[in-house]
């Protein structure tokens, strides 16, 4: 759960902000007249984050790409059934 301060504390205390967001690697949320307006994180955290991410989105795509190669498997007649697959690699082991 990020902290919230209001924008001003930036302005006032950007070392103590700065300081917090290293030792708790989570974010702060700055606001102004009651709304958020920034968030402020550790470059370190904010790299995790972003690798963390990329590898979950990769991740999904190639699950994306292997649902849509099956389904044109399908659709175009490519498969067979399962007995037979079965047989075929029981064969081949």
């Amino acid at each position: 759960m990020p902290v919230v301060k209001p924008i001003s504390d930036l302005q006032r205390n950007s070392g103590a902000i700065a300081e917090s967001c290293r030792k708790t690697k989570e974010p702060v949320c700055l606001t102004k007249n009651g709304s958020a307006s920034l968030v402020v994180m550790d470059a370190e955290a904010y790299g995790d984050q972003t690798r963390a991410l990329t590898t979950i989105q990769e991740r999904e795509d190639h699950i994306q790409r292997t649902i849509a190669r099956g389904y044109d498997d399908l659709t175009n007649g490519r498969v067979r059934p399962w007995k037979q697959a079965k047989a075929e690699a029981d064969r081949k082991s």
